[in-house]
């Protein structure tokens, strides 16, 4: 059997639900670490009609063992929940482990990962395509400013449940998780643990792939714009440049609700032959210009078509490079090119072939105010 190794000169917050591989967990923790360097946290969430009796599991065997327990129990119309169940309960207990990290001052906070959940985290992002960091579970993490530590992520769920039997351990069954409508259920049901050591020799493959690919995103430095060079080639590579520099904007919220395909269809967009593409999406704005790529909030690009005296402080900060009190002030001024390029003149030429002919940059359109007659459509001022 695996080895169970830890620190006993530390102190823990172990999450407890009361099912075989938190028991599994805390039962070796304890002959190891002084009960009072421990303490554990349970979230009765009441999802299932028999949640009390895990709760029950757990308050037995932190009694008999001395260990402090903390309970939160939640009152919850599932009905009414719009996120993921998963998702949900996994920041409601992570949200509760910090509260009890800082109430008690201890070191770190376990989790009962073992290598079946490991395998099927593994799995499930290679099925997805998932853009990670890392396969798996790693042993080690921070997650909301604490340290995870997983004591138990080498230990097959063979080797936890014979233990817990030798034990005369009695543990809670999660009915949930036989429910194959849950995509790791699904998993979990045709997993089989002969496979491991295969299937970890390819996760070992694959990440130390990922590792090479993080290391060259991480390297990618915040700039104006960005070659259209970075979006072509590896598709995978691409992407995750894609998400650094929107993360390095801070709009990657704009992205945590969408599908997955976005990131995707943006790079193929960008791979096309059109020379100028404009992209919304929330508050992520990213223009094409020919072989540049520029990325910002769409909070720093005013589109303006109005007239000079109904202009805001604001609309005429940012046309602040040119002196429109010179100008009549009911004359309009915008940079709205996109809809005026066919409409409006400058010394008998469209707007649109003007711009052309000087290869005037699709961004910059954006920054160049045209002041212009809207009765006869002719631009007054100098645009070159």
């Amino acid at each position: 059997m695996t080895k169970f190794s830890i620190c006993n000169k530390k102190k823990y917050v172990v999450g407890f639900s009361g099912g075989p591989d938190s028991l599994f967990l805390l039962d070796n923790l304890v002959r190891k670490v002084n009960a009072k360097n421990i303490v554990a946290c349970h979230v009765n969430y009441n999802y299932r009609v028999d949640a009390k009796n895990d709760q029950q599991i757990c308050e037995n065997y932190c009694q008999e063992k001395k260990i402090k327990l903390y309970i939160k129990v939640i009152e919850q119309d599932y009905s009414k929940l719009k996120s993921n169940f998963e998702s949900w309960a996994r920041q409601v207990r992570y949200n509760f482990f910090k509260e009890i990290l800082a109430e008690t001052g201890f070191d770190k906070v376990l989790i009962a990962h073992n290598l079946n959940d490991d395998i099927e985290t593994y799995l499930m992002q290679k099925n997805k395509n998932s853009l990670v960091d890392y396969f798996g579970i790693k042993k080690q993490s921070l997650v909301n400013e604490m340290q995870i530590y997983r004591p138990i992520i080498g230990f097959k769920k063979s080797e936890i449940l014979d233990y817990l039997q030798q034990n005369n351990l009695v543990y809670a069954v999660d009915s949930t998780n036989t429910d194959i409508k849950f995509k790791r259920n699904a998993i979990r049901k045709n997993l089989k643990e002969a496979d491991f050591d295969e299937l970890l020799v390819k996760k070992a493959i694959d990440n130390k792939r990922i590792k090479n690919l993080v290391k060259k995103t991480n390297n990618l430095e915040p700039q104006n714009f960005y070659s259209i060079d970075n979006f072509s080639g590896d598709k995978e590579q691409a992407q995750r440049f894609l998400f650094k520099i929107i993360q390095n904007l801070n709009l990657e919220t704009n992205f945590y609700s969408r599908k997955k395909q976005t990131l995707k269809e943006i790079i193929n967009q960008l791979n096309s032959d059109k020379s100028y593409i404009k992209i919304l999406i929330g508050e992520l704005l990213i223009i094409k210009d020919r072989q540049n790529v520029h990325f910002l909030n769409k909070n720093m690009v005013l589109v303006i078509n109005k007239k000079i005296c109904e202009l805001t402080k604001q609309e005429k900060d940012f046309f602040n490079h040119i002196d429109l009190t010179s100008y009549n002030s009911n004359l309009y001024v915008s940079n709205d090119w996109e809809h005026l390029k066919n409409s409006l003149t400058y010394e008998n030429k469209k707007l649109s072939k003007l711009y052309k002919k000087a290869k005037t940059s699709y961004f910059e359109r954006f920054f160049k105010p045209i002041v212009f007659d809207k009765t006869n459509k002719i631009i007054l001022n100098n645009l070159f």
